[in-house]
Protein backbone atom coordinates (compact mmCIF):
# COMPACT_ATOMS: atom_id res chain seq x y z
CA UNK A 1 0.00 0.00 0.00
CA UNK A 2 1.42 3.39 -0.94
CA UNK A 3 1.41 6.39 1.35
CA UNK A 4 -1.36 7.89 -0.80
CA UNK A 5 -3.52 4.77 -0.30
CA UNK A 6 -2.73 4.71 3.40
CA UNK A 7 -3.94 8.29 3.69
CA UNK A 8 -7.01 7.47 1.63
CA UNK A 9 -7.94 4.77 4.16
CA UNK A 10 -7.82 7.24 7.04
CA UNK A 11 -9.71 9.85 5.03
CA UNK A 12 -12.47 7.35 4.28
CA UNK A 13 -12.93 6.90 8.03
CA UNK A 14 -12.99 10.63 8.48
CA UNK A 15 -15.61 11.00 5.77
CA UNK A 16 -17.80 8.41 7.49
CA UNK A 17 -17.57 10.29 10.76
CA UNK A 18 -18.42 13.60 9.10
CA UNK A 19 -21.47 11.98 7.58
CA UNK A 20 -22.66 11.21 11.12
CA UNK A 21 -23.00 14.96 11.70
CA UNK A 22 -21.36 16.19 14.87
CA UNK A 23 -18.17 17.24 16.61
CA UNK A 24 -16.17 15.13 19.05
CA UNK A 25 -14.73 16.63 22.24
CA UNK A 26 -11.05 16.30 23.11
CA UNK A 27 -10.30 13.62 25.71
CA UNK A 28 -7.32 13.19 28.01
CA UNK A 29 -6.04 9.84 29.30
CA UNK A 30 -8.39 9.86 32.30
CA UNK A 31 -11.42 10.38 30.07
CA UNK A 32 -10.25 7.63 27.73
CA UNK A 33 -9.80 5.20 30.62
CA UNK A 34 -13.26 6.05 31.91
CA UNK A 35 -14.92 4.92 28.68
CA UNK A 36 -12.54 2.13 27.65
CA UNK A 37 -14.31 -1.21 27.09
CA UNK A 38 -13.97 -3.52 30.08
CA UNK A 39 -11.90 -6.67 30.01
CA UNK A 40 -13.44 -9.83 31.47
CA UNK A 41 -11.13 -11.98 33.62
CA UNK A 42 -12.44 -15.21 35.12
CA UNK A 43 -12.23 -13.82 38.64
CA UNK A 44 -11.21 -10.79 40.69
CA UNK A 45 -7.96 -8.93 40.06
CA UNK A 46 -5.64 -9.49 43.03
CA UNK A 47 -2.31 -7.76 43.81
CA UNK A 48 0.78 -9.04 42.00
CA UNK A 49 2.81 -10.22 44.97
CA UNK A 50 6.29 -10.51 43.42
CA UNK A 51 8.28 -9.82 40.26
CA UNK A 52 6.98 -12.13 37.55
CA UNK A 53 8.81 -13.31 34.45
CA UNK A 54 6.61 -13.53 31.36
CA UNK A 55 7.05 -15.15 27.94
CA UNK A 56 8.89 -18.33 28.91
CA UNK A 57 7.06 -20.30 26.19
CA UNK A 58 6.58 -19.48 22.52
CA UNK A 59 2.88 -20.31 22.27
CA UNK A 60 -0.11 -21.75 24.10
CA UNK A 61 -3.46 -23.44 23.40
CA UNK A 62 -4.70 -20.51 21.32
CA UNK A 63 -6.93 -20.89 18.29
CA UNK A 64 -8.10 -17.41 17.23
CA UNK A 65 -7.11 -13.77 17.64
CA UNK A 66 -9.64 -11.03 16.85
CA UNK A 67 -9.62 -7.24 17.11
CA UNK A 68 -12.84 -5.26 16.69
CA UNK A 69 -12.60 -1.49 16.29
CA UNK A 70 -15.40 1.06 16.25
CA UNK A 71 -15.89 4.81 16.08
CA UNK A 72 -18.40 6.65 18.26
CA UNK A 73 -21.11 8.89 16.85
CA UNK A 74 -20.53 12.43 18.17
CA UNK A 75 -24.20 13.10 18.91
CA UNK A 76 -25.05 10.10 21.09
CA UNK A 77 -21.83 8.08 21.53
CA UNK A 78 -23.27 5.02 19.78
CA UNK A 79 -20.65 2.66 18.38
CA UNK A 80 -20.35 2.31 14.61
CA UNK A 81 -18.18 -0.44 13.10
CA UNK A 82 -16.21 0.82 10.11
CA UNK A 83 -15.15 -2.71 9.09
CA UNK A 84 -15.61 -6.32 10.24
CA UNK A 85 -13.31 -7.52 13.05
CA UNK A 86 -9.75 -8.36 12.01
CA UNK A 87 -9.12 -12.01 12.88
CA UNK A 88 -6.36 -14.57 12.65
CA UNK A 89 -7.27 -18.23 13.00
CA UNK A 90 -4.59 -20.76 13.93
CA UNK A 91 -4.35 -23.47 11.27
CA UNK A 92 -1.48 -25.53 12.63
CA UNK A 93 1.24 -25.44 15.27
CA UNK A 94 4.31 -27.57 15.93
CA UNK A 95 7.19 -27.13 18.34
CA UNK A 96 10.85 -27.95 17.70
CA UNK A 97 13.56 -27.34 20.30
CA UNK A 98 11.43 -24.83 22.16
CA UNK A 99 10.47 -22.82 19.07
CA UNK A 100 6.88 -22.87 17.90
CA UNK A 101 6.13 -22.87 14.17
CA UNK A 102 2.69 -21.41 13.62
CA UNK A 103 0.52 -21.34 10.50
CA UNK A 104 -2.21 -18.70 10.61
CA UNK A 105 -4.96 -17.54 8.32
CA UNK A 106 -5.93 -13.86 8.17
CA UNK A 107 -9.69 -13.76 7.69
CA UNK A 108 -10.56 -10.90 5.34
CA UNK A 109 -14.32 -11.57 5.56
CA UNK A 110 -15.25 -10.67 2.01
CA UNK A 111 -12.66 -7.91 1.57
CA UNK A 112 -10.47 -10.34 -0.38
CA UNK A 113 -9.23 -13.94 -0.21
CA UNK A 114 -8.03 -15.14 3.19
CA UNK A 115 -4.25 -14.91 3.55
CA UNK A 116 -2.27 -17.83 4.93
CA UNK A 117 1.06 -17.12 6.59
CA UNK A 118 3.63 -18.85 8.75
CA UNK A 119 5.82 -17.52 11.53
CA UNK A 120 8.05 -18.89 14.27
CA UNK A 121 8.05 -17.71 17.89
CA UNK A 122 10.79 -18.84 20.22
CA UNK A 123 10.78 -19.49 23.96
CA UNK A 124 11.69 -15.86 24.68
CA UNK A 125 8.59 -14.58 22.86
CA UNK A 126 10.47 -13.30 19.81
CA UNK A 127 8.63 -13.61 16.49
CA UNK A 128 10.63 -14.54 13.41
CA UNK A 129 9.92 -13.14 9.93
CA UNK A 130 6.44 -13.69 8.53
CA UNK A 131 6.17 -15.78 5.37
CA UNK A 132 3.11 -15.14 3.19
CA UNK A 133 1.59 -18.04 1.28
CA UNK A 134 -0.06 -16.57 -1.88
CA UNK A 135 -3.73 -17.55 -2.31
CA UNK A 136 -4.04 -20.44 -4.77
CA UNK A 137 -5.42 -19.73 -8.21
CA UNK A 138 -4.59 -16.03 -8.13
CA UNK A 139 -1.82 -14.11 -9.91
CA UNK A 140 1.41 -13.62 -7.91
CA UNK A 141 1.39 -10.67 -5.54
CA UNK A 142 3.64 -7.86 -6.86
CA UNK A 143 6.86 -7.64 -4.77
CA UNK A 144 6.11 -4.16 -3.39
CA UNK A 145 2.64 -5.18 -2.25
CA UNK A 146 3.98 -8.44 -0.83
CA UNK A 147 6.61 -6.58 1.21
CA UNK A 148 3.95 -4.17 2.47
CA UNK A 149 1.61 -7.04 3.39
CA UNK A 150 4.41 -8.83 5.21
CA UNK A 151 5.19 -5.68 7.22
CA UNK A 152 1.54 -5.22 8.20
CA UNK A 153 1.18 -8.84 9.33
CA UNK A 154 4.50 -8.76 11.20
CA UNK A 155 3.50 -5.64 13.10
CA UNK A 156 0.05 -7.06 13.87
CA UNK A 157 1.54 -10.15 15.49
CA UNK A 158 4.28 -8.29 17.37
CA UNK A 159 1.71 -5.87 18.82
CA UNK A 160 -0.06 -8.79 20.51
CA UNK A 161 2.94 -10.56 22.03
CA UNK A 162 5.61 -9.34 24.46
CA UNK A 163 9.12 -10.72 24.54
CA UNK A 164 10.49 -12.21 27.74
CA UNK A 165 10.75 -9.69 30.53
CA UNK A 166 10.11 -9.42 34.25
CA UNK A 167 7.13 -7.36 35.35
CA UNK A 168 7.63 -5.84 38.79
CA UNK A 169 4.77 -4.69 41.04
CA UNK A 170 4.68 -0.91 41.19
CA UNK A 171 7.12 -0.46 38.29
CA UNK A 172 6.09 0.71 34.82
CA UNK A 173 6.66 -1.42 31.74
CA UNK A 174 6.04 -1.12 28.00
CA UNK A 175 3.91 -3.16 25.60
CA UNK A 176 5.51 -2.47 22.18
CA UNK A 177 3.37 -0.89 19.46
CA UNK A 178 5.38 -1.17 16.21
CA UNK A 179 3.43 1.28 14.04
CA UNK A 180 6.68 2.50 12.53
CA UNK A 181 7.16 -0.89 10.89
CA UNK A 182 4.01 -0.25 8.85
CA UNK A 183 4.47 3.49 8.34
CA UNK A 184 7.89 5.02 9.08
CA UNK A 185 6.24 8.44 9.45
CA UNK A 186 4.34 7.28 12.56
CA UNK A 187 6.04 7.97 15.89
CA UNK A 188 4.83 6.27 19.07
CA UNK A 189 5.77 7.82 22.42
CA UNK A 190 8.17 5.49 24.21
CA UNK A 191 7.82 2.87 21.49
CA UNK A 192 4.54 1.52 22.80
CA UNK A 193 2.00 1.48 25.61
CA UNK A 194 3.26 2.77 28.96
CA UNK A 195 1.70 0.39 31.49
CA UNK A 196 1.20 0.11 35.23
CA UNK A 197 0.34 -3.17 36.91
CA UNK A 198 -3.18 -3.48 38.33
CA UNK A 199 -2.63 -7.03 39.55
CA UNK A 200 -3.20 -10.55 38.30
CA UNK A 201 -6.26 -12.59 37.45
CA UNK A 202 -7.13 -15.83 35.67
CA UNK A 203 -8.11 -15.34 32.04
CA UNK A 204 -9.65 -18.38 30.34
CA UNK A 205 -8.10 -20.51 33.04
CA UNK A 206 -4.58 -19.12 32.58
CA UNK A 207 -2.62 -16.85 34.88
CA UNK A 208 -2.58 -13.31 33.48
CA UNK A 209 -1.25 -9.92 34.51
CA UNK A 210 -3.73 -7.05 34.25
CA UNK A 211 -2.42 -3.57 33.51
CA UNK A 212 -3.63 -0.06 32.75
CA UNK A 213 -1.84 1.32 29.69
CA UNK A 214 -1.72 4.49 27.61
CA UNK A 215 0.18 5.95 24.69
CA UNK A 216 0.20 8.68 22.08
CA UNK A 217 1.25 8.55 18.43
CA UNK A 218 1.71 11.12 15.71
CA UNK A 219 2.55 11.07 12.02
CA UNK A 220 2.04 12.72 8.66
CA UNK A 221 -0.46 10.72 6.63
CA UNK A 222 -0.34 12.95 3.56
CA UNK A 223 1.70 16.00 2.68
CA UNK A 224 1.08 18.66 5.31
CA UNK A 225 -1.64 16.65 7.09
CA UNK A 226 -0.76 15.29 10.54
CA UNK A 227 -2.63 12.66 12.51
CA UNK A 228 -2.42 12.47 16.31
CA UNK A 229 -3.96 9.74 18.42
CA UNK A 230 -4.23 9.17 22.16
CA UNK A 231 -5.06 5.71 23.52
CA UNK A 232 -5.74 4.40 27.02
CA UNK A 233 -7.25 1.20 28.38
CA UNK A 234 -6.60 -2.12 30.08
CA UNK A 235 -4.67 -5.17 28.94
CA UNK A 236 -4.46 -8.78 30.14
CA UNK A 237 -1.12 -10.50 29.45
CA UNK A 238 -0.74 -14.27 29.53
CA UNK A 239 2.16 -14.94 31.92
CA UNK A 240 3.47 -18.12 30.27
CA UNK A 241 3.57 -16.82 26.68
CA UNK A 242 3.55 -13.03 27.01
CA UNK A 243 0.65 -12.88 24.55
CA UNK A 244 -2.03 -10.24 25.02
CA UNK A 245 -5.13 -12.32 25.72
CA UNK A 246 -7.52 -9.39 25.93
CA UNK A 247 -7.52 -5.64 25.66
CA UNK A 248 -10.12 -2.91 25.85
CA UNK A 249 -9.04 0.62 25.03
CA UNK A 250 -10.50 3.95 23.98
CA UNK A 251 -8.91 6.30 21.48
CA UNK A 252 -9.15 9.92 20.41
CA UNK A 253 -7.84 10.76 16.95
CA UNK A 254 -7.28 14.17 15.38
CA UNK A 255 -6.65 14.75 11.68
CA UNK A 256 -5.42 18.21 10.82
CA UNK A 257 -7.14 20.07 8.01
CA UNK A 258 -5.87 19.28 4.53
CA UNK A 259 -3.68 22.23 3.44
CA UNK A 260 -5.35 22.11 0.02
CA UNK A 261 -8.72 22.66 1.63
CA UNK A 262 -10.24 19.34 0.57
CA UNK A 263 -10.96 18.20 4.16
CA UNK A 264 -11.48 20.12 7.38
CA UNK A 265 -9.90 19.25 10.72
CA UNK A 266 -11.53 16.05 11.94
CA UNK A 267 -11.79 14.48 15.39
CA UNK A 268 -12.79 10.86 16.03
CA UNK A 269 -13.54 8.94 19.20
CA UNK A 270 -12.98 5.22 18.94
CA UNK A 271 -12.67 1.99 20.88
CA UNK A 272 -10.93 -1.35 20.40
CA UNK A 273 -11.63 -4.82 21.79
CA UNK A 274 -9.16 -7.66 21.39
CA UNK A 275 -9.49 -11.31 22.33
CA UNK A 276 -7.09 -14.25 22.02
CA UNK A 277 -9.05 -17.44 22.49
Amino acid sequence: MTRKNHARGWCAGAAMLLALNGTAHAEDAAALLARAPAITPDGPVTPLAAPTEIATAGWGPFSRLCVAQVILRPDDGAEVATAPPSCFSIVETRVEDGTWHITLRAELQGRGPDITMSVARDATGRFGPVTIVPPPGLPPIPPEQLARLRSVMQAALQAHGMERTTIVPGAPFVIPLPLGVVDPDMRVDGGGFACNVDGEAPMRGRRSIVATCRTQAEGEISRGRVMRIGIAGRFAIDVETGMIVQHGYASFLVLDADPRGSMARTEMRGASRQSLE
